[in-house]
């Protein structure tokens, strides 16, 4: 047999063994960072715990009745609100009937609700579109506007403005400024009968600034109608069937130009959506019933129920909305119809 190594023993049963520390060998935890979720409105919420106290129960029921319990509870719950409208991107082959019918919508309020497309058959890939609720007119409530005014604006009852849950107006004085409310049905302000035009000298001509000349406020002389030009710039597109609302003035050198108020009168709206339709825009509301509105502004310098005298700085102009570049989209309602700039403006 071998001979004993000498030096070295064995350790015996009873001997201790240094204890390891586990906790190094682990990897170490790794943080992740976790998405933000929207936190859920009041009344998911209240759908939400009510269904957390039904899984709460003992499960001495048989599943079939566990299940029933969570239907009688979804079933008996506050169905959440309808928004009054969604943005959509148009996608390759949309067209305004297409997208109307896949939301169960009249195309000629998809129109109405947008109120820059030209051309219902023509949408630019990627363009927003807003899509109302349902059949009817989305109204941003203006300065001293009554719900009486919306309703008789639109031609709608006032209680189906008060009926659609999603306004939450429970008396027709429950409106505020700004507030944007949906009229089911709705029918679209009336546009004036399409006239002859005469071939005048281009307007252009007329508001072109000159070469160097940094543009103002206030252009030119007034109109027999009372109203000055809001910004000096070239005609793009004018009023007429392929652009029924009003008058672009195109903006491509004006980049950072004020945009004056054609007439004096109170501020009845300086808001807007930046993502879609007018953009940013301002309308004023001259004593005569003069309505004159001016989209697509970068910024806005004027506040909802200022006064503001012909010439005043409203906003500089932009290209926020529909559009397809720098512009100045620029309407007349005189007293509820909309008219043609061109005959309003000097």
């Amino acid at each position: 047999f071998a001979a004993p190594i000498t030096g070295l023993s064995m350790p015996g049963v009873s001997s201790s063994i240094p204890a390891v520390n586990e906790t190094v060998l682990r990897p170490p935890a790794i943080n992740k960072t976790l998405r933000a979720d929207q936190p859920p409105s009041t009344k998911q919420q209240e759908v939400k715990d009510q269904l957390a106290a039904i899984y709460a129960t003992p499960t001495a029921q048989p599943a079939a009745v566990q299940e029933d319990a969570v239907i009688r509870a979804a079933s008996a719950a506050p169905t959440p609100d309808l928004p009054p409208y969604q943005v959509y991107r148009v996608e390759d082959g949309d067209t305004v009937s297409s997208i109307a019918t896949r939301f169960g919508l009249r195309p000629d309020y998809v129109l109405a609700n947008n109120a820059e497309i030209r051309d219902s058959d023509f949408l630019t890939l990627g363009q927003s579109i807003i899509v109302p609720a349902g059949n009817g007119i989305l109204h941003e409530v203006r300065f001293g506007e009554t719900l009486s005014d919306i309703a008789t604006r639109y031609d709608v009852p006032i209680t189906d403005i008060t009926s659609f849950a999603a306004n939450h107006i429970s008396t027709p004085d429950d409106i505020t400024e700004t507030q944007l409310v949906f009229v089911p049905n709705g029918t679209p302000p009336r546009a004036a009968a399409p006239v002859a035009q005469p071939n005048p000298t281009d307007p252009a001509d007329a508001s072109t600034p000159v070469a160097g000349v940094t543009p103002v406020p206030g252009g030119g002389a007034r109109s027999d109608k009372g109203l000055i030009w809001p910004v000096r710039g070239p005609i793009s597109s004018y009023y007429g069937p392929s652009h029924p609302l009003g008058i672009d003035i195109d903006g491509f050198n004006l980049t950072g130009a004020p945009i004056a108020a054609a007439t004096s009168g109170k501020v009845v709206f300086a808001g807007g959506n930046a993502c879609c339709s007018y953009g940013l825009y301002v309308v004023v509301l001259s004593a005569g019933g003069i309505e004159t509105l001016y989209g697509h502004l970068s910024s806005i310098s004027v506040s909802q129920g200022e006064s503001v005298s012909q010439g005043d700085q409203l906003g500089i102009i932009g290209n926020t909305g529909y559009s397809t570049g720098v512009h100045l989209h620029f309407e007349v309602i005189d007293n509820g119809v909309r008219v043609n700039p061109l005959n309003y403006l000097p």
